[in-house]
């Protein structure tokens, strides 16, 4: 059995649709919900504790930091991106007139943690984009000697756009400007080098290109950010300590060089156990045949979206396209109710865009029954009329 084949048949909701919803959320493996089931089959007979519960952490945090190029010692669990951005945009030391820079087609996740920030007398900068293109040069207009953190996508959620982070990491870094992206939506299905691209920290949850469970994610922050971050919130944890052999006691962090203490209490151990099985998984299949055979696929939607005359949102040129396609059309939730009504899962964003965002389960005939249901839409007035009523009283016509 080839790799993809095995890959796929992992995901049995790949088997029976095309599924084009990867950037909102991975169809979850038996595998990984297996592995969750496990720990709380241990847990309700008394066969495991905590030892072993913080043993597994430490196991997958060292396989996230493999994935990303990393430090396990530089990995913090959180329960999602949010709170990952939220770790550095509340703990990083501000004054009086520093400013960061964000972009406007960021996700509300990458937007709100920064926004939050003006009443403590943050400037948050927005800088304009064209054509939905997020350019390190767009970026670098708004930057100044007071900025002191850029914040990213690594693929952005409206367009797929994705930006350079190499060559963004490499102007920051010269700038002595912090780095901080979101990479939920490329982390495991595309390559990610957080220290060859100088990123200082990268916020990502479980449940979309790492097909994991929902209410967990990471936190990878490099040493220099690290140990200039207070965290708003503290707990005890592996390296936060109460000293009671003084006075009055005191707050101990035994190593101030380990991410673990941007953690508190308990982690979800239960999604833990499921991460790790989804990263096996990845493992398995490998990113660097992922991402070509994901990249590949999507290449040729575009391409034959483009063909039948929809307007594209996202770039395709190459480095800029991703695994995420977004076209704008008047009747989109028409084309959509058609899409679902033939097998295809796909959805539709907040500004009206109709979205396709692809993963290494989908194949070559995911893609040929997407195109033939949208050229069959494209090409039949009365299809589209029909889609528009209400309730149909006939099935609606296979493409």
């Amino acid at each position: 059995m080839d790799w993809h084949t095995r890959f796929r048949a992992y995901f049995p909701l790949a088997l029976q649709k095309a599924y084009a919803c990867q950037a909102y959320s991975s169809p979850m493996s038996p595998e990984v919900s297996q592995a969750v089931a496990v720990f709380f089959d241990r847990l309700t007979h008394g066969r495991s504790d905590k030892p072993e519960w913080l043993a597994a952490a430490q196991s997958v945090r060292r396989q996230v930091a493999q994935l990303i190029h990393a430090e396990a010692s530089q990995i913090a669990f959180t329960k999602n991106t949010t709170e990952g951005l939220n770790l550095v945009a509340q703990g990083y030391p501000w004054q009086a007139g520093d400013n960061l820079v964000i972009d406007d087609q960021e996700h509300p996740v990458n937007v709100v943690p920064w926004l939050n920030l003006r009443h403590r007398g943050v400037e948050v900068r927005v800088a304009a984009t064209e054509d939905h293109r997020i350019t390190v040069d767009a970026l670098w207009q708004r930057v100044d000697s007071r900025t002191r953190i850029v914040a990213v996508s690594h693929a952005q959620y409206g367009t797929g756009f994705r930006i350079d982070l190499q060559a963004l990491g490499e102007r920051c870094r010269n700038a002595g400007i912090a780095l901080v992206v979101d990479g939920i939506q490329t982390v495991g299905l595309l390559p990610v080098d957080v220290q060859a691209w100088g990123i200082s920290a990268l916020a990502c949850g479980a449940y979309k290109a790492l097909h994991g469970p929902l209410g967990l994610g990471f936190v990878y922050v490099a040493p220099e950010l690290l140990e200039r971050l207070h965290p708003a919130h503290l707990g005890a944890s592996a390296v936060n300590q109460v000293d009671r052999s003084v006075p009055g006691w005191d707050l101990r962090c035994s190593d101030p060089h380990d991410a673990r203490r941007l953690e508190g209490g308990n982690i979800n151990y239960p999604a833990i156990y499921g991460l790790a099985r989804a990263l096996l998984l990845i493992e398995e299949a490998r990113v660097d045949r992922l991402a070509p055979w994901t990249l590949g696929l999507a290449r040729r939607l575009d391409a034959g979206l483009r063909q039948q005359g929809y307007q594209l949102l996202s770039s395709n040129l190459p480095g800029e396209d991703s695994h995420i396609l977004c076209l704008r059309h008047d009747l989109a939730y028409a084309l959509r109710k058609y899409l679902y009504s033939q097998r295809v899962m796909c959805n539709l964003l907040d500004s009206g865009a109709l979205r396709f965002s692809l993963g290494g389960y989908n194949t070559d005939a995911d893609v040929d029954l997407i195109l033939a249901v949208t050229g069959r839409f494209a090409r039949d007035p009365g299809l589209r009329r029909l889609l528009q009523q209400p309730v149909s009283s006939t099935p609606y016509p296979a493409p």
